[in-house]
């Protein structure tokens, strides 16, 4: 009799207080407006926004698409949703548009950090992905002093800005680290180790990540030690899931990423005797149910 594979479900595997607002405010959006706009996906999971843009949330990549809808009469009222991960208030004030806010309260903490710091004069260094729409939003915030870190070998690369365009010399030596809200722990350490090291009169740093993502990534790693292959699922466009994918395979390196139960391969289970799964924080619960029964299948 064939012994079934060991199945060690991550507790910290359900969307996060975020991502399950937003989505509960998209609800009810859509339920009193037939066409809803999202500024971007709604949240970071390709099938969740499917599902939602089936029931009349229509994506568009910039807030200038709602202006130009709005200057040709296409629409008496504008339905505009901002997802969770939030963008740049601003933009929103410059072309007063009226909105439905569905950013996460977490990240709107950050916003006003970086506000208050730009305005007390702060270079302000984010640590997080420039191409993220959080990151984005922040960068909007700050103004022109500030700069985007990804990793430690950038931070030990990055000079202060130098020249005419450099801002006055008491800004330029006012320094302030602040994280995107699903960057990894170990990569903030490295990187405000890296920003220690250079000439400044003033240092201040402001650990933003979000505590589920620290409690899922630290659960997600407990468990890649005690398995012989580690399964996370979740968007490959998700910052969160890819950061908690990268954290097991650092422990496990036979981790996979995959998005959907079709992603995972007959070869990545055959003689598996333990399995581990963690998701991120935008993965709907369906998803591990089907995952789980896809394991089961392969021990028949």
């Amino acid at each position: 009799m064939m012994r079934r594979t060991e199945i060690i479900v991550s507790s910290h595997s359900d969307f996060c207080f975020g991502v399950q607002r937003a989505l509960n405010i998209a609800k009810e959006a859509l339920k009193k407006n037939r066409i809803v706009y999202s500024v971007g996906p709604i949240i970071h999971n390709p099938q969740v926004v499917s599902e939602f843009s089936r029931e009349g949330l229509k994506i568009i990549n910039d807030v200038k698409e709602i202006c130009a809808l709005r200057a040709k009469g296409k629409s008496k009222k504008i339905n505009l949703l901002i997802p969770s991960h939030g963008i740049s208030p601003e933009v929103l004030r410059k072309n007063r548009i009226a909105f439905i806010d569905t950013t996460c309260p977490l990240v709107e903490r950050v916003q006003r950090i970086v506000r208050d710091l730009s305005r007390k004069g702060y270079f302000i260094i984010i640590v997080g992905d420039k191409k993220h729409p959080e990151v984005r939003g922040l960068a909007g915030i700050a103004g022109k002093n500030f700069r985007v870190l990804k990793n430690k070998r950038e931070a030990k690369a990055f000079n202060f800005p130098q020249g005419a365009s450099a801002p006055a010399e008491k800004k330029l030596k006012r320094i302030a680290l602040i994280s995107q809200t699903t960057a990894s722990v170990s990569n903030f350490k490295e990187i405000l180790s890296e920003i220690a090291k250079k000439d400044f009169k003033e240092l201040v740093s402001f650990n933003t990540i979000c505590k589920n993502t620290i409690d899922r990534q630290s659960e997600a790693q407990r468990i890649a030690r005690r398995v012989e292959a580690m399964i996370v699922i979740g968007g490959k466009n998700s910052a969160n899931t890819s950061k908690l994918a990268k954290a097991c395979r650092k422990i496990n390196k036979n981790t996979c990423h995959i998005e959907t139960r079709e992603d995972l391969k007959t070869e990545f289970l055959k003689g598996k005797k333990s399995i581990g799964i963690a998701t991120g924080a935008s993965t709907p619960p369906y998803a591990i149910k089907e995952v789980v029964e896809r394991i089961r299948r392969n021990d028949i």
